[in-house]
Formats: structure tokens, C-alpha cells, sequence
């Protein structure tokens, strides 16, 4: 015959009392609570058997609202300007009557032919364009002196015991001649001798694009006695 087996008490941990065991008053405490709260609702049934919440309505200020009343506005229009009186036309003709009065009438414009061209004749006219000036130092070959003339050397320069040197500034055109005279710098006692011995210089045209060209040109022209 088998010995029954003791059942053994719950392993509790090391260090722990049976009193702080929840596990142990669990059902206990279970039913406890439930039948507080349950007795608390039969409390608050019997205190209030109904509830009915009221509603707080709030006064509101009326706001009134006047309209004006804007008259209403009307466009005035002009009225139409007078008839013009008529004009009677003034006649020496028998045959017209002296009630005839201008009236207005709608004028047909004409529609004039154009004016005849100009005939320059059997050959055609050729505007003459004006030569352009190309600055020297863009020339491919530079003007080169060909007759140079001393300056005449002014009798009141040398009878003052004056020296200096001037610088004349000539346009040579495209056959060589000095076309014309610009600006001259340097004591003015020299200035026209300067200048009447620059206008005979002259040169080979400048050439640019194997063409001749016109060029300005700086001669300076020294005084001295010497």
C-alpha cells in the first residue's frame, strides 16, 4: 500500500513574513472592496434618485443697427446745344432766292496722285562718302617723309636771342600732302613760321588694308642758333 504523499505549505521566499503574503489575501480583500463600492452606489441611488442638469442661459445685449437712408442720385444730362441760324448767302443772281441758306455737307477728300520722281537725268548721282581718319599707330605702314622745309626762323625771335622747339600736328591725306593743320604746341613766337613750313611737307600715303589712308602726323620743329 502506497504512503500518501504530505502536501506541503506554499514555498515562501527567504525573508518574507506570511502578514505581507498578498497573494494569500487576495480573495479577501477582493470582496471587500466590491461590496463598499456596491454600498456606496446604494447610497447615492437613494440621495439622488434622478439628475437633471439646467442648463445657464446667458443675457445677450441687443445691438441695434441703424441704416441712413442715402438719397438716391440721378445724372443730369446736358442738353443738346442750339440749332445754328442760317447763314443766307449773299448773291448778285437773280435766279437765286434770298431764303437759300448754307447747309452742312460731307466732303469727299480727293485722293491726290503721288508726286512725279525726280529725274536726275541719264546718269545715276553718287554721294561722296567722307574719307575716314585711322589713327597712326593702327596703320600697317606709317607716312614717310618725302620733302622736309625748314622753318623760317622769325626776325623778332632772333633778334630776342629766342630758342625753342614747336610741334605741329598735319593730316596727310592719301597722296601724301598735308590736307590740313590741327593743334600746335610750343612758344608762340614760332607758331606761324611752324605752321607755313608744315603745309609743304610731303609724304608716302599711309597704308592700312593695302590702301591709302589718311593719318595724322606730329612734326616737330626745333629753333635754335646753332
Amino acid at each position: 500500500m502506497a504512503r500518501p504523499v504530505a502536501q506541503r505549505p506554499w514555498p515562501m521566499p527567504r525573508g518574507k513574513t506570511p502578514a505581507a503574503d498578498l497573494k494569500l489575501t487576495y480573495g479577501k480583500v477582493l470582496w471587500i472592496s466590491t461590496g463598499i463600492s456596491v454600498a456606496l452606489h446604494l447610497i447615492l441611488f437613494v440621495i439622488w434618485p434622478s439628475f437633471a442638469a439646467d442648463a445657464s442661459q446667458r443675457s445677450k445685449d441687443r445691438v441695434i443697427i441703424e441704416l441712413e437712408q442715402i438719397p438716391e442720385t440721378r445724372q443730369e444730362r446736358k442738353p443738346p446745344p442750339p440749332v445754328r441760324p442760317a447763314v443766307p448767302i449773299a448773291t448778285d443772281s437773280p435766279d437765286v432766292p434770298d431764303d437759300v441758306t448754307i447747309e452742312t455737307t460731307e466732303l469727299d477728300m480727293l485722293e491726290l496722285p503721288p508726286p512725279p520722281a525726280f529725274d536726275f537725268g541719264e546718269g545715276e548721282v553718287e554721294l561722296e562718302e567722307e574719307e575716314e581718319i585711322v589713327e597712326i599707330w593702327k596703320v600697317e605702314k606709317q607716312p614717310v617723309p618725302i620733302v622736309q622745309v625748314k622753318p623760317a626762323y622769325p626776325d623778332v625771335a632772333r633778334k630776342a636771342g629766342i630758342e625753342g622747339q614747336v610741334t605741329v600736328l598735319v593730316l596727310v591725306n592719301k597722296e601724301g600732302l598735308v590736307e590740313a593743320v590741327g593743334s600746335i604746341t610750343g612758344n608762340e613766337i614760332f607758331h606761324e613760321a611752324a605752321r607755313a613750313a608744315a603745309l609743304q611737307w610731303e609724304f608716302e600715303p599711309a597704308i592700312q588694308n593695302d590702301k591709302p589712308v589718311k593719318v595724322w602726323v606730329s612734326l616737330p620743329f626745333k629753333f635754335a642758333f646753332r
